[in-house]
């Protein structure tokens, strides 16, 4: 289905904007100030507050479990609409990665404590469907206390998205927009014509060769007398604007009463691409949701919410990753672009011509669109049971992405040089590639996602004078179908029976008992029992801290639980597979097969890739928390967290134990429960906030730190112990160890090693002294993964003004130099590092026109310390005072500029560390100004 956005986006906006009026208009008492502004989320019962969840309701303030709050007014000082992106450097634990730079398909991955979480909004398993203009509040949720509450899909920790609409309010329309510019933060430094011709004559010497290309050549390069012969194209200059521009604005509406609660929301956001030349990247979306919470009667109260997102990009065919990668694999004296302004020009070596491909190689058009719809009621029994309810919903989740591909095929030259009869050169062009200029119109269908899940939740909270007691019973039907044979379906079923009391709101515990199903095991491991406990002790309500003026509070928790979870992939490892191709020799690609094959041999030719073993079980999570929290002089709070996770029993095939010269056993060993991993590591967060009437200020920092560690592992037992992995980082980077480049003083002893070394070649160490450099001789030289990541939040608010500074930053690991920027080989295209050290102080190993062997295998000479501190976000900005708002229609007006990823320190300095791929194979990482306002009515 097309989706039409310019068309849409009005008719949208009206419909939800009339919803919101009406919504309100119709409530049975009048809005007003007065009413009392509370979270749909959380009850108050005396001092406790209570998160009521579709899958249980929680003692916040007296939980044994581990609690990060922040609110969505704090999370929107970031630039833009990502909710993951505010996040960065605010969660102590919480590492973010940006994945995707293109402004099409940006994305980010994240971890908590080193593991994946799982994301729920408004306690549904959605995901990211969610919008950071919407958010109301994000509660992380990081130990077993509340990572058994959803099975095998909260293993890892929750991060618990609250949106707007749940709150006793008065009408409330908030209109914001952004204007953002966007430059890259780094771009790769090219050579000039004349310096990637030295380089080459430099390599082509090391060889003893002698020169490729005389003095000149280099001069004709260096003065553009002969641009056709002798081109100096800055591919950069020519394929790329300097900045880019996009849009962010939206409208939310919300409010409500004790009988009527309501939202409507809709954003909107456009983005263009970074090309200066042919079908520039031009894309639009919509996100829009409407909630509302309406009470029926006594007993009954229904909410339902809908949430769509539909997106439209128009680009070239060619992608914005493969527009880099283009333009930093052609050197600038490879070929002319255009010759005659008509004929686009190639060579027998760099084959692709950027600039035919963007004038005249099409365009596409991508759309995705998003739907979500959930119901459900709520039943108050307090009439009958005092403190009893029940809670349940369903939900139903759609996402479609097709493109529509107008595909054509530029014509392309050669350039030749040729004598004419009177013996005069001339130029002429030979025809290298036939064109299509009629494209080819294809709609394909990229992917198809459905889920469903269908939740609830009987509650019991009862408070005397002694103290509060919570009983759950809940349970979750999470369903994914899966469409491809490749993969078994996703059906998880789970139940809790939980129960906590904070006697005095001193001493608490918690149990917690967890059944879960799967459909992906089969016979007596489908279903499993796994069970939580927890207590805490509030010591600051102790006597002899009671009226303390220094200690306002003091509280040590500790929690222990064994999770269950399913294996990584959909593979039904408890199944034979065989795969076979129709009437061809089966190479083990094809149409798949499970259990039995009943293909007729005559027609498949087929064979067993996996041996099933229905004894698989499930993975195990133990997972170990213990923790304080402490708030001083009512200005300086510090949360500490300590975690110990066993992962154990995790899938492995048996193939792995064997070394691979006894061959491929893969497909007859049976895959089984085997290696186990650690994760030990901790979190922590220190605010110091100091509230005075004229001026505020606050100052935060948050450290998170975890290894994982091959506790066992199924590898191959070397006779070199330094080989095996069982007891490294699971990030470990394998390789060889080196001793500097080869000199005339040791080349005559060099070892033998990996081709002909020469003067100016990597040395390695031979680590078992056998005279021989070869795969024996590698070790663990470093980790891959940041051990360490922490943020800085520092601020003030004077008078309307205010500034926000967010800093992430990571250490503890290496960063392998694995770019090409970094590592010359042959004849390619060569950057202007080529003519300076590594990052790490190494010298570039010897040039050369050849591929080189040896250089550039995996070894420590590659690495460099990764860690690095960037300027996540800044925002200055300026509410209006209020006798002047207050002669208008507004309740609040401000007016902010803010910076997204203004800088960052490393040892670095050419490329982002964060991805070393950036501006080279891939879109570059962004730089971002953005001046903007909001508005309250």
């Amino acid at each position: 289905m097309k989706i039409n956005i310019k068309e849409y986006k009005l008719f949208i906006f009206f419909v939800f904007t009339i919803l919101a009026v009406n919504i309100g208009v119709s409530q049975k008492a009048p809005l007003n100030s007065s009413l009392e502004t509370k979270d749909s989320l959380q009850i108050k019962a005396n001092e406790n507050e209570l998160l009521k969840t579709p899958f249980g309701v929680f003692n916040l303030t007296n939980t044994t479990g581990s609690v990060f709050r922040i609110s969505g007014d704090e999370l929107r000082k970031t630039a833009g609409d990502n909710l993951i992106n505010s996040l960065r450097g605010r969660v102590p634990g919480l590492r973010i990665v940006r994945t995707n730079n293109s402004p099409d398909r940006g994305g980010y991955s994240y971890s908590l404590n080193g593991r994946t979480p799982n994301i729920l909004v408004d306690g549904q398993p959605r995901g990211l469907q969610v919008d950071l203009r919407e958010v109301e509040e994000v509660i992380v949720l990081g130990d077993a206390v509340f990572n058994s509450l959803l099975g095998n899909l909260g293993d890892n920790g929750l991060i618990y998205v609250v949106t707007k609409g749940g709150r006793n309010v008065k009408p409330t329309v908030e209109v914001s927009y952004q204007s953002i510019i966007s430059t890259p933060t780094h771009l790769p430094k090219h050579l000039s014509a004349a310096e990637y011709a030295s380089v080459v004559n430099r390599a082509s010497n090391n060889d003893g060769l002698g020169d490729v290309y005389n003095a000149e050549a280099i001069q004709a390069y260096q003065n553009g007398s002969d641009p056709i012969n002798f081109p100096n194209v800055n591919h950069q200059d020519t394929f790329l604007e300097d900045l880019t521009t996009s849009n962010v604005a939206s409208l939310n509406v919300y409010g409500g009463g004790e009988d009527v609660k309501y939202s409507a929301f809709i954003g909107y956001s456009d983005w263009k691409g970074l090309e200066a030349v042919g079908q520039r990247t031009d894309g639009r979306g919509i996100t829009f949701r409407t909630k509302i919470n309406t009470k029926l009667n006594k007993l009954i109260t229904a909410h339902a919410s809908v949430y769509g997102k539909f997106v439209r990009n128009d680009r070239a065919v060619i992608n914005g990753d493969a527009i880099f990668s283009r333009i930093n694999s052609v050197p600038a004296n490879a070929y002319p672009l255009k010759v005659a302004d008509t004929a686009y020009i190639v060579s027998n070596q760099f084959t692709d011509n950027l600039l035919a491909e963007l004038e005249e190689g099409g365009v596409r058009t991508d759309y995705q669109s998003n739907l979500i719809f959930d119901l459900g009621l709520d039943f108050d029994f307090n009439h009958y049971v005092k403190g009893l309810t029940y809670s349940t919903y369903v939900m139903s989740r759609t996402n479609n992405q097709h493109n529509l591909v107008a595909n054509a095929t530029p014509k392309l030259y050669t350039i030749e040089n040729l004598q004419d009869v009177n013996q005069q050169d001339s130029l002429a062009l030979k025809l290298y590639q036939s064109g299509n200029s009629d494209p080819n119109t294809n709609r394909n269908a990229v992917s198809l996602i459905r889920y469903y899940s269908y939740g609830g939740n009987f509650a019991y909270v009862n408070e005397t004078e002694s103290g509060i007691l919570n009983l759950n019973l809940s349970h979750l039907l999470f369903y994914q179908p899966n469409n491809t044979a490749t993969a078994s379906d996703q059906r998880n079923l789970t139940f809790n029976l939980n129960s906590s009391y904070a006697y005095k709101n001193k001493y608490i515990a918690y149990a917690n008992l967890n059944s879960s199903s799967n459909a992906k095991f089969i016979g007596k491991n489908r279903t499993k029992f796994f069970p939580t406990f927890g207590a805490g002790w509030v010591v600051s309500k102790e006597n002899f801290l009671k009226d303390s003026n220094i200690i306002d509070h003091l509280k040590f928790r500790a929690s222990y639980g064994i999770i269950g979870t399913e294996f990584d992939n959909g593979i039904p490892f408890f199944l034979d597979r065989w795969t076979g191709t129709k009437g061809v020799p089966n190479n083990g690609t094809g149409s798949i097969y499970y259990g039995v094959n009943s293909a007729n041999q005559n027609e498949f030719v087929y064979r067993r890739t996996i041996t099933g073993n229905d004894d698989i079980d499930w993975i195990t999570s133990k997972q170990l928390s213990a923790g304080f929290e402490l708030k001083l002089l009512n200005k300086l709070s510090l949360d500490v967290n300590y975690f110990n996770n066993a992962i154990e029993g995790l899938i492995t095939n048996t193939n792995a134990f064997y070394s691979d010269a006894l061959g491929d056993a893969s497909r007859y060993l049976p895959y089984i429960n085997y290696s186990d991993l650690k994760n030990e590591g901790f979190n922590s967060n220190i605010v110091f906030r100091n509230n005075d009437k004229s001026f505020n200020y606050y100052i935060g920092a948050n450290l998170g730190y975890n290894k994982i560690t091959n506790e066992k592992i199924a590898e191959v037992q070397h006779v070199e112990e330094y080989r095996l992995q069982q007891g490294n980082d699971i990030s470990s980077i394998t390789g060889y160890v080196s001793d500097g480049l080869f000199t005339a003083d040791n080349i005559d002893s060099a070892l033998p090693q990996f081709g002909d070394v020469k003067i100016g070649d990597v040395k390695y160490v031979d680590q078992n002294n056998d005279n021989v450099i070869d795969e024996r001789d590698q070790r663990v030289i470093g980790n891959s993964v940041p051990r360490i990541n922490y943020g800085i939040n520092v601020g003030f608010e004077f008078k309307g003004i205010s500034l926000d500074i967010v800093g992430a930053g990571v250490a503890d690991y290496d960063l392998n130099l694995t770019s090409s920027y970094y590592r010359h080989n042959g004849l390619d295209n060569y950057y202007a590092s080529v003519n300076n050290n590594l990052p790490n102080g190494n010298a570039n190993p010897r040039l050369s026109t050849y591929t080189s062997i040896n250089n550039y295998k995996n070894s420590d000479y590659w690495l460099v310390d990764g860690s690095f501190f960037r300027i996540a976000n800044i925002e200055l900005g300026f509410s209006l005072p209020d006798y002047l708002v207050s002669k208008g229609p507004f309740s609040q007006v401000k007016l902010f500029l803010r910076g997204n990823n203004l800088a960052v320190f490393s040892k670095i300095k050419d490329l982002d560390p964060e991805d070393l791929n950036a501006g080279i194979g891939e879109y570059p990482m962004m730089r971002s100004l953005v001046l903007g306002a909001s508005f309250n009515f």
